[in-house]
């Protein structure tokens, strides 16, 4: 029997998993892809965002409060996170003149802000248009590698006791009273508290335990850029009237450096459409072009996600005794996660007596920044010319995770192009191989 068993390995799902691995319980996860984040988490545009308004939104206070968490979060689990701060721009007079009144407001709420001249913001940022006002830079705003945040929390649960059950799609939920039976194509699981972070699927699970809720996915298109450096920052206009469903995207820039414009809004139908249409790029491009002088010359990727939307606000409840929705955690659950997971462990703190472990463990820390790639160049073979991943990089993931999309996302090799994807499967299908002989002689 299972204390508690949750739902989904998205960011939300796996930071709670790891916030919860501090404990002595005993917590299951089951996740339906074969590796973590790679259903709504990967398809975020991997931002960490400063603030999200209105701020009376349950979404907004924890954001603020998860971007406050997030250095030490990247600290104690060895991500990639980058400050790399947001530039909002005065398009127009009318904007321009509210600079004052919208850096009293950000203040007012904890977010530091502070006024741009369009000399300074010129300075900071040369390939903005000239036509600018002037603009607001935030420098708590950040990015990161979403997938690789996100399995770096799997690892630290993982490491303190969290079994995770990949390829295991929840298909029915029993209520017997004390305990849960959750029904798998991987057979039963037993657990006295469930926590449902299935992500745009939330609805259906929280159904399965006669909760009603509707999901409504909101489709958002992303296009990435080759013009590393294009900018510093990441880059917004401040609107005339702000769009009540989405902040509109920006102009911004991965945690690899290259231009990430988007995201945009789309209502969609199926749960599955990630499709990207041709009038959706050039709506991107259109919106954000005018901000700059030039526009990044070579598109190397376009992809896209889904939001889950539950209305205007995070879902995070307890409708029935010993369940727990995690729901609608739509932008910005990115920067979220770390305060939802605290959340939540007090919600849990409701059904058992938390008793801190005594001791953890702790993955170890890979940073990818210059000194370490030098290091690893004459250490071993490089697979991906594009990103400079090595074949000793990609065999660390692949033994956490067997899947080439896991190794993909988490190590960016053949992002950019794919010419490296052969030998990514071959690397892959030889740790399996190796895995499985491992298995065998450990049985006989």
């Amino acid at each position: 029997m299972n204390d508690i068993a949750i739902i989904g390995a998205g960011v939300t799902g796996s930071f709670i998993a790891k916030e919860l691995s501090k404990y002595d319980l005993k917590v299951l996860v089951l996740e339906r892809k074969l590796a973590p984040g790679l259903e709504q988490t990967k398809a975020c545009s991997g931002i960490i965002h400063p603030f999200q308004l209105p701020f009376k939104l349950l979404r907004s206070r924890l954001c603020l409060e998860g971007n406050r968490m997030m250095d030490a979060e990247a600290e104690e689990l060895g991500f990639q996170f980058k400050r790399v701060g947001l530039i909002t721009v005065a398009k127009n007079p009318i904007t321009f003149l509210a600079i004052p009144l919208i850096i009293l407001y950000l203040r007012m709420h904890g977010v530091r802000a502070e006024a741009l001249s369009k000399k300074k913001l010129l300075e900071m940022e040369p390939n903005i248009s000239e036509k600018v006002y002037g603009g607001v830079f935030i420098p708590s705003a950040g990015v990161v590698n979403p997938v690789e945040m996100t399995a770096k929390a799997c690892m630290f649960a993982k490491l303190n006791g969290v079994e995770f059950v990949y390829g295991c799609e929840v298909v029915g939920i029993e209520n017997r009273g004390d305990h849960f039976v959750l029904k798998t194509k991987k057979g039963d699981f037993k657990a006295k508290v469930v926590i449902n972070c299935a992500g745009i699927y939330a609805d259906e699970i929280a159904k399965m335990v006669g909760y009603e809720m509707k999901i409504i996915p909101g489709k958002g298109t992303h296009i990435v850029f080759a013009d590393r450096g294009f900018t510093n920052h990441l880059v917004v206009a401040i609107p005339l009237k702000p769009n009540k469903r989405t902040k509109g995207g920006g102009a911004l820039i991965g945690f690899d450096g290259k231009p990430l414009w988007g995201p945009n809004l789309v209502d969609v139908e199926s749960k599955e459409d990630t499709s990207v249409k041709r009038e959706e790029i050039e709506g991107i491009i259109a919106k954000f072009s005018p901000l700059f002088r030039k526009t990044p010359k070579e598109i190397i990727a376009v992809y896209a996600g889904l939001r889950s939307i539950a209305g205007s606000d995070f879902v995070i409840n307890e409708p029935i005794e010993r369940f727990i929705n995690v729901a609608g955690i739509q932008s910005p659950g990115l920067t979220a996660a770390p305060a939802i997971a605290k959340m939540v462990l007090e919600m849990v703190s409701r059904h058992f007596e938390l008793r801190r472990k005594q001791s953890l463990v702790r993955p170890v820390r890979a940073s990818k920044n210059e000194e370490s790639i030098c290091s690893s160049l004459s250490e071993d073979e490089i697979v991906c010319l594009c990103n400079m991943v090595t074949k000793k990089q990609i065999l660390e993931v692949a033994e956490q995770f067997k899947s080439f999309d896991a190794v993909k996302q988490i190590t960016w090799a053949g992002m950019d192009c794919e010419k490296c994807k052969a030998d990514i499967m071959k690397l892959l299908g030889d740790r399996i191989l190796k895995d499985r002989e491992e298995e065998e002689i450990a049985w006989s």
